[in-house]
């Protein structure tokens, strides 16, 4: 989706297997402008109110991969277009982005817990305040680059907005990077990728969409990583991210974590992981953590998601994926949730859990939250 104000309007692009088609005319015209997209762009980019002092890049609070990674994938796009833009983040990275990040070589975004009335803003990965750092309804957001269904942070109130149901914000900085004619040099093309990877799980996840295979094959191929080594990168990824050695409950409840606003309800809605021998315990765990958890974040409902691990049965790829998903356990918390969840997934299984042999992930389900709740 992309909305511009001041009737500045972008051509319609078709994208059909990488290939990108346009019309052409039988007589050469020096006068046509070759690049019409980057033209309007451009001209947008000059009407924002950009101020006098930094532009802030956000991606969404307790940031995944995707959210740090796209802040300073975004970032770095308006920096070569000639805009003072960096990337922070509002809270500590997980440890998926760490291992990324040494992995890969390059630096995370500085931590700015909150930021002054009239700061400017863009954010990423993220279109609900509940989300966003603090001070940020106070802030002016210049634009917002997302792969989520609308949040309240509308699109109406913002000059420039991009939002495609794509499977990673990264993917439609890449193709703005495309469009725009800017160079992705190796380190953009490290922290693209690395964002495409972790929220498409290496293309595998249902939200993956072709233009995410687009990217990953270009970025893939630029960086001279071969198949079995995405496979083996997205693989310690995941076994990163469901590392909860050492941690509190309440912290691995919160290790992927987002908090909304719906229908007058402050929901929190972690997305967690487990193998299924460990299931039951893991969810007793969970449960007892809610309450301090839904106290700390001050919600009115919690609710996690937590993927069913079970051994892959494919012996061509169980080296690099030893554990498929195989439905998720939907656990819930707080007064109206279990309504919610049984709404959504059918009767529990027991109370505050429920179950389904789908994989969703969490953007799937906020939409039937939303159709529950409003």
């Amino acid at each position: 989706m992309i909305k511009l104000k001041k009737k500045v309007l972008f051509p319609v692009i078709i994208l059909i297997g990488g290939i990108v088609l346009a019309s052409c005319s039988k007589d050469d015209d020096d006068s046509v402008d070759p690049n019409p997209q980057r033209t309007a762009f451009l001209a947008m980019l000059k009407t924002l109110d950009w101020g006098t002092d930094t532009c802030f890049v956000y991606g969404h609070k307790i940031p995944d991969v995707d959210a740090a990674t796209s802040a300073l994938s975004y970032a770095r796009l308006m920096r070569e277009l000639g805009y003072t833009c960096k990337a922070k983040v509002s809270s500590g990275t997980n440890r998926e982005s760490q291992f990324i990040a040494r992995h890969f070589g390059f630096a995370l975004p500085e931590l700015k817990s909150s930021v002054v009335p009239e700061t400017r803003l863009i954010l990423t990965d993220h279109t609900d305040y509940a989300q966003c750092v603090d001070g940020a309804r106070q802030a002016v957001v210049l634009q917002k680059i997302d792969h989520h269904v609308d949040g309240d942070i509308a699109d109406a109130g913002i000059p420039f907005v991009r939002r495609e149901m794509v499977g990673s914000t990264n993917t439609i900085i890449y193709e703005m990077y495309q469009e725009l004619g800017v160079t992705i040099d190796d380190e953009a093309a490290r922290v693209m990728l690395a964002g495409i990877i972790s929220d498409t799980r290496n293309l595998s996840k249902s939200t993956t969409c072709a233009i995410d295979t687009v990217a990953w094959l270009a970025l893939t191929a630029q960086l001279g990583i071969p198949a079995d080594s995405a496979a083996w990168i997205n693989f310690m990824m995941e076994q990163t991210a469901i590392d909860y050695t050492g941690m509190k409950d309440a912290d691995v409840l919160l290790s992927d974590y987002k908090d909304y606003e719906i229908g007058g309800h402050r929901i929190g809605f972690g997305s967690l992981a487990c193998k299924e021998d460990d299931m039951n315990a893991f969810i007793d765990r969970m449960l007892a953590a809610a309450p301090n958890v839904m106290a700390q974040k001050g919600r009115d409902m919690l609710f996690a998601k937590i993927d069913n691990l079970v051994a892959n049965p494919d012996p061509a790829t169980a080296r690099t994926k030893p554990y498929v998903t195989a439905g998720l356990y939907f656990i819930y918390f707080g007064e109206g949730a279990k309504a919610v969840a049984e709404a959504i997934f059918g009767p529990s299984l027991r109370e505050g859990v429920v179950y389904t042999s789908q994989e969703l992930s969490r953007k799937q389900i906020v939409p039937k939250i939303k159709e529950v709740l409003e």
